[in-house]
Parts: C-alpha cells; sequence; structure tokens
C-alpha cells in the first residue's frame, strides 16, 4: 500500500472515529428508537391485533345474526349488550371483523335510505374476497344512483362488472351501468354496457330484456 494509499485511509478511519465521538448520542437514541419500534411492532401482530380480532368477533356475531332475521336497527346500533355493525367498524375498523361490519354497515344504512352515510361506510371497507369486493362496488353505485348521480353510479358499476368476471356479479352490474348511463343521458357508454350484457351473457336472467334496451338506446341517439 502506497504511503498516499495509507494517508488516505487513516484520513477516512479517523473521520468515522471522529463523527462517532461527536454523534454517539445520537446514535444510541437511535438505535434504541429502532429496537423498541421492532418491540413494538412483534407486540403488535403478535399480542395485540390477534387479541383485537379476538374481541371484534365476539361482538359481530350477535350483529350479524340480528342482520339474518332482519333485525336490522339491533344489527347496525346493538341491543344495548352488544354492539351493533356501526360500533364494530368504528371501534375496530382496523380489523378484519372491523371492516366486515363497514360492509354491513353501508348495507343497512342503504336500505334505510341514508345514503351518504351508506357510501362513507361502503367506501371505507376493504373486502378480501373478490366476490364481495365487486358486490362491495355495486353497492356503492346503488347509492350513488339514489342520490341521482347517474353517471357516477355508472362508473361505478361498469368497476364492479370488470372486479371479477363471473356469470353472477357481472351480469348484473353491466345492467345497472346500462340502466344508469342510459339515465344520465350517456348512451354511448350505455350501448356498450347492454352489448356486452347481450354478447356474453345473453343467458342469464339479468340479460332477459336487454335486446329491448338496446333498441332503446340506438333509438335515443338516433334522435339525440
Amino acid at each position: 500500500m502506497s504511503t498516499e494509499e495509507q494517508y488516505e485511509g487513516g484520513t477516512a478511519e479517523q473521520s468515522v472515529a471522529q463523527f462517532y465521538d461527536k454523534n454517539k448520542n445520537n446514535i444510541l437514541i437511535a438505535g434504541v428508537a429502532i429496537m423498541l419500534l421492532g418491540i413494538g411492532i412483534y407486540y403488535y401482530d403478535n399480542n395485540y391485533k390477534p387479541q383485537l380480532e379476538q374481541d371484534a368477533s365476539e361482538s359481530f356475531f350477535m350483529a350479524e345474526r340480528y342482520f339474518s332475521t332482519d333485525s336490522l336497527g339491533k344489527a347496525l346500533d346493538g341491543d344495548g349488550i352488544n354492539l351493533g355493525m356501526l360500533d364494530i367498524a368504528d371501534e375496530y375498523g382496523s380489523t378484519k371483523v372491523g371492516q366486515q361490519a363497514k360492509y354491513y354497515a353501508g348495507r343497512i344504512l342503504l336500505e334505510q335510505g341514508k345514503y351518504d352515510e351508506a357510501l362513507d361506510y361502503l367506501k371505507d371497507a376493504d373486502m378480501d374476497d373478490e366476490f364481495l369486493g365487486a358486490q362491495l362496488i355495486t353497492l356503492q353505485g346503488d347509492c350513488l344512483s339514489e342520490l341521482d348521480k347517474y353517471s357516477d353510479a355508472g362508473d361505478q358499476y361498469m368497476k364492479a362488472a370488470n372486479a371479477r368476471e363471473n356469470r353472477l356479479s357481472t351480469p348484473y352490474a353491466l345492467q345497472k351501468a346500462g340502466l344508469a348511463y342510459e339515465e344520465a343521458g350517456e348512451y354511448s357508454e350505455s350501448l356498450e354496457a347492454y352489448t356486452r350484457l347481450s354478447d356474453k351473457y345473453s343467458d342469464t336472467r339479468f340479460a332477459e330484456d336487454v335486446e329491448v334496451r338496446i333498441g332503446r338506446v340506438k333509438a335515443k341517439m338516433a334522435h339525440k
């Protein structure tokens, strides 16, 4: 090694040593902070979160039972002992059960005619299941339709139709998209939805009168 290299190496080592001596307190604090963060993440993932999921599941059981028996008021607001979907969604929103509660809360609020509130919960929900995920988007479209926001509703229905291609949710969403776009006066988009429904899902119940609708939209386009 040349004298110059030794000198440069020594200078670098001295610089590191000097930097450490000058900043060792900050370095030690940062190290402790990283260690505590790691401990916190481990505790959250292995202790706090599982317990939270369990607590949420216990509350959700009765709320879902009320929903299945059409006791929508108790399902939404609780029965005085057990939490309802609204409280479960707000208190346990970070859990999977909390996400399901948001979905159910949105559905109930939609049935109650509280469309803006329903839309807030449905937008905030995140469903892992692909079919329920598509249904979640469709319900958002229903809220927008009830709010007379037909163009936005059509966009949501098309999003639902494309979310998971299947013979149940897709033709249902396409039918709704066609109707919403037609109501909005967006006849090209309506025709596209109806045509796709006719071409790919003509044997489903959602396409029973689709040819009539296609003819109606074409007539409207001709007179526009």
